[in-house]
This record gives structure tokens, C-alpha cells and sequence, in this order.
């Protein structure tokens, strides 16, 4: 198989496994509802932790990492590709969260996703960040903790994964994948900053 074809089938390997809606799938079989017309409207963990409880929320994040972490664990253990096919792997996971094939491309934030793929390339940084990032939120920001602990913990975690001895790709597939699960966020960026620009005001 050429490059540009393993690419190419990563990719879209990824993206199908990305557009499993967990939050969807859990919401319906729990309230018989759907989590797109709940709370903040978001189908991934957040919403589903507020709309159905702690436990279907935290395993609703587990699934949406597990997305991009399984393909990516089968094609690097079981077929030996390259990272950057692993790479296309987790950005096709993005992707597919926030445009699902299976649920008329109305998807959600992806942050638990892009975790999935941080926990392979970076897990040291990811770990650290998921330490520091919450006590920040919750000592410092205090407000919107929803949206500021996902974005504090992916954004502590690529910044600092530059600083260390990764591979160039590693690092190019960090950001890459970063700026996409910003693109998802881009909604939320501006109640984010309003709410730290209030709290400061304080």
C-alpha cells in the first residue's frame, strides 16, 4: 500500500470510529432523549455527566477517548504504521466527533477525543495537565468549569509537550490536532473569556 493511500485509509478508519456518538447512544438508552436538545446542547461528557449523571458521564468520556486511542493502539500494535498514519488516525477521530457520519454531522467538542490521542503521544504531559489544570480552574477561574478544564488540560498539554524530546511529528500531530479541537470549541471561546474577564473584575 503507497503512503499516501495509508494515509489515507487511517484517515478514514478514524473518522468512522470517531463518528460513534457515545453521548448520543448512552442519553437515548438512559432518558430516552436526545443530548444535542439538552443543557448546553453538546453531545460528550460534560452535558451527559449534567443530563444523566456522573457515571454515564465519566464513562461517556472514556468511550470518547477510547475512539481515537483504540484504532490508533490496533494500527500501531498489530499493523507497525507510521506516526503519522497514527496521526491521521486521531485527527479522523476529531473529525468525525464533531461532524458524525452515523448522526447527520451534528457532532460535539471533541475535547475527550483529542485526550484519547494525547494519551498516546504525550501521556506524561496529559497526566501532569490533568493535575494542574482542575486546581487552576478551581482555585483560580472558578466559573464555566466545564468548558475551562477540557480546554486547560489539552492546552497545558501541547504547549508543553514542545518543550520535551518528541519526535518533529509527534509535535506537528499534538498542534495539528489541538487547533482542530479549538475549531470545535470556537463557540465557547468567547463565553470563556467573558467569564474570566468577570471573575478578574471581582
Amino acid at each position: 500500500m503507497s503512503t499516501g493511500l495509508t494515509y489515507f485509509v487511517s484517515f478514514i478508519a478514524g473518522y468512522l470510529s470517531g463518528s460513534i456518538m457515545f453521548a448520543y447512544i448512552i442519553t437515548k438508552l438512559i432518558l430516552g432523549k436526545d443530548i444535542r436538545n439538552l443543557g448546553n446542547n453538546n453531545p460528550g461528557a460534560a452535558n451527559t455527566f449534567k443530563q444523566t449523571g456522573a457515571v454515564w458521564g465519566i464513562l461517556t468520556g472514556a468511550l470518547d477517548a477510547s475512539k481515537a486511542l483504540i484504532p490508533i493502539l490496533i494500527a500501531h500494535y498489530h499493523f507497525g504504521v507510521s506516526s503519522i498514519s497514527l496521526g491521521f488516525i486521531g485527527i479522523g477521530a476529531i473529525i468525525g466527533h464533531g461532524y458524525p457520519i452515523y448522526f447527520g454531522f451534528r457532532g460535539g467538542r471533541a475535547a475527550a477525543t483529542l485526550m484519547g490521542i494525547y494519551l498516546f503521544f504525550i501521556l506524561y504531559e496529559l497526566t501532569v495537565a490533568f493535575v494542574v489544570a482542575p486546581l487552576f480552574v478551581f482555585t483560580v477561574v472558578k466559573t464555566n468549569k466545564s468548558y475551562w478544564i477540557p480546554f486547560g488540560i489539552v492546552s497545558l498539554s501541547a504547549i508543553s509537550s514542545l518543550f520535551f524530546n518528541h519526535p518533529v511529528e509527534v509535535k506537528i500531530i499534538v498542534i495539528v490536532a489541538g487547533f482542530i479541537g479549538l475549531f470545535f470549541n470556537r463557540n465557547y471561546l468567547p463565553l470563556m473569556v467573558k467569564s474570566f474577564s468577570q471573575k478578574k473584575e471581582e
